[in-house]
């Protein structure tokens, strides 16, 4: 009797371990594979028609072909991009509520004396998805100057006259722009770089940098009058600008980027997937073809590579305002 009740025990143990190894052999790749199973929030910190909006609704729509879900954007500006980065660490770190956002990631941490999240311990990089340089514009009704240099001698015989306008996160370009070129300027913030370059076709502000997308529109109806690029290369959309190194400024060379960020803590095999998809998008031809419209050039780098040049970027931009002294923004 006992006998038999021993075989039948280790029968049924068998039976039950068979059962419980088939589990995870069969249940580890469904759970990587069942990803995603729901549309997936996109959260852009900035208001509509920025770069950051454009670029991150081309990405977002081929990268959702690429999941088979769809990717739904969302818009929360405020707290120049802190409101919408805030809502994503503060997320779930399931795949469901991703971050689309400009160097507001790394100049934030820089600029701001609190933050209502830490940026090296509640975000991560998933992708940096492209960059470009910025165009120093000014308001054709405003400003007389046909060059940086005549804009420049301008700005220095009435130092905080003007106004040099863009989004919260733009704060240290902007500053790097005045402090590279000696200018004195009252930094005004909209919601969205594309309030700010509204703002200066009715000649609101004076002055803003920004990329083709934000700008391209004033720039053709005459109302925003291109004095230079920050970058080595003409860009193609307007070649006739010159550069900054050109103008005599070779150390003053600055771009925008637009990344894919995530709350830490996301699982490795979700991360990988969502870079993949990134990178699948940012190759696919309609893409490229509207980053070549836009002068924009597609990034290349790993996702560990693209969460290390995040987290050394936030380094760059608080040493840039130690050296510099700039006061930080209180709210």
């Amino acid at each position: 009797m006992n006998g038999f009740s021993g075989q039948a025990r280790r029968a049924r143990n068998w039976v039950w371990a068979s059962i419980a190894l088939l589990s995870c052999m069969l249940g580890a790749p469904a759970a990587g594979a069942e990803y995603p199973d729901h549309i997936i929030n996109g959260v852009i910190p900035f208001g509509t028609g920025g770069p950051s909006d454009v670029i991150s609704r081309i990405v977002a729509t081929a990268m959702s072909r690429e999941l088979g879900k769809n990717i739904v954007m969302l818009n929360k500006p405020g707290a120049g991009g802190n409101t919408g980065i805030a809502m994503v660490t503060s997320s779930k770190p399931d795949g469901y509520t991703l971050l689309y956002c400009s160097i507001a990631t790394t100049q934030n941490p820089a600029t701001y004396k609190t933050l209502p999240y830490d940026p090296l311990k509640d975000l991560m990089a998933v992708a940096i998805l492209a960059e470009s340089p910025n165009l120093v514009a000014v308001s054709a009704a405003n400003i007389q100057a046909k060059t940086l240099r005549e804009f420049m001698d301008l700005v220095k015989k009435n130092p905080g006259k003007y106004h040099l306008g863009g989004a919260g996160g733009q704060r240290m370009t902007m500053e790097q722009f005045m402090m590279q070129l000696g200018l004195k300027m009252e930094i005004i913030n909209y919601k969205s770089a594309a309030d700010a370059a509204t703002a200066m076709m009715s000649g609101e502000i004076d002055a803003q940098l920004n990329n083709v997308p934000t700008l391209g529109a004033g720039v053709r109806s005459g109302r925003i009058r291109l004095l230079a690029v920050t970058s080595v290369n003409r860009l193609k959309a307007f070649p006739e600008v010159p550069t900054t190194p050109e103008l005599g400024f070779p150390e003053y060379v600055d771009s925008s980027y637009i990344g894919l960020y995530a709350p830490v803590g996301m699982p490795a095999e979700i991360v990988s997937k969502l870079h993949s998809a990134a990178m699948r998008a940012l190759a696919s031809p309609e893409v490229l073809q509207r980053f070549n419209d836009l002068d924009f050039v597609p990034s290349k780098l790993t996702q560990p590579q693209a969460d290390a040049f995040y987290r050394s970027e936030i380094a760059r931009w608080k040493e840039v305002v130690r050296k510099a002294n700039i006061p930080l923004v209180e709210d």
